[in-house]
């Protein structure tokens, strides 16, 4: 007897020690877990049920479909049923709320020291986070589409003007390069800020940097644009001074030129002004007809800002000013 009581002692020690880690577990883990038996009465329940479910410690020995909860569970019986008939784990995702959440829903075989099914094992896993980023993911991959569509449109209407106003191949094809190069400045720049709002300052230094910074004074507060503006803006700064570096004042050793910016309080809401202002170059003639440089620059102001752009050319040196809308209506 005292051997056997010895024996028996041990077993109680490691029994209270296997239960001391379950309720360590159940109180550890952050996973909503509910064991139930055939007749989906609660046998047990971690702390997390709590979230999802109106359950008290007395509730044990009811049956989970008498507690009112977050979750709409619609299938229930027919997944346990299912589960216990065949033995195989079943998976869903429902909806909770307020406010929206999403678990994934397991129901598992609850077996015994004999292995016998004798009930199942609900486990609710919060996936809105997950969720959450399928979708963002999805939106993300729907703007990338339209992007690209909308860049190689782009690409294509500056090579068809490209070629019809240029002299030669070569001419094509250097006019060309340059242009698409503009544009690979501005998309580097958006993919470093994620294709979030973009640094007028930055963008303008991008652009102008290969000009010289040391000919070309910046001067205006800082602004954010949205990735459309800074595409279109991009492709006008580029074009203005690409046409002052052959041209105009940063054709010479003496030349300069300025861009100037401020926001504005317009009937429409906040408008942001630029001017680009060339000085102590060649005098300036007027085109007798209106190039792709000028016309790319008007339209860019009108369908990608949304504003307007006038190009005066002045004796003195050339002064183009841009203005647009910092905000569409539907922004605000």
């Amino acid at each position: 007897l005292h051997t056997v009581n010895g024996e028996l002692t041990g077993k109680v020690e490691l029994l209270d020690l296997a239960n001391s880690d379950l309720t360590n577990l159940f109180e550890s883990t952050r996973v909503a877990t509910v064991f139930l038996d055939r007749n989906l009465v609660i046998r047990s329940f971690t702390p997390a049920v709590l979230k999802l479910f109106n359950i008290l410690p007395t509730d044990r020995g009811r049956p989970l479909t008498d507690l009112a909860s977050r979750v709409a569970l619609p299938d229930l019986l027919d997944d346990v049923r299912s589960v216990l008939a065949s033995g195989a784990s079943v998976e869903r995702t429902i909806a909770a709320g307020p406010p929206a959440a999403h678990y994934l829903l397991r129901i598992v075989p609850y077996r015994d020291s004999s292995a016998r099914v004798d009930g199942v094992v609900l486990t609710f896993i919060d996936v809105t986070s997950l969720t959450k980023a399928e979708a963002q993911q999805k939106v993300l991959i729907a703007e990338l589409n339209h992007r690209v569509k909308n860049m190689l449109m782009v690409v294509v209407g500056v090579a068809e003007q490209t070629y019809r106003t240029s002299s030669d191949a070569r001419d094509f094809k250097d006019r060309l390069v340059e242009r698409i190069l503009g544009m690979s400045r501005s998309y580097e720049l958006l993919s470093r800020e994620n294709w979030t709002e973009t640094p007028l300052g930055e963008l303008l230094r991008l652009h102008l940097g290969i000009f010289g910074l040391d000919r070309i004074r910046l001067q205006g507060p800082e602004i954010r644009l949205r990735p459309e503006q800074a595409l279109a803006l991009g492709m006008i700064v580029h074009e203005l001074a690409t046409n002052a570096g052959k041209y105009g004042a940063l054709a010479g050793q003496r030349g300069s030129a300025a861009m100037t910016w401020a926001e504005i309080d317009g009937e429409a809401g906040a408008q942001l002004e630029l001017t680009w202002s060339e000085q102590d170059g060649p005098a300036v003639t007027a085109p007798t007809t209106t190039g792709f440089g000028l016309k790319l620059v008007r339209e860019q102001a009108a369908y990608g800002l949304h504003g307007a752009a006038s190009v005066d050319f002045a004796p003195a040196g050339v002064v183009a000013r841009i203005s647009f809308p910092l905000r569409d209506r539907d922004d605000e």
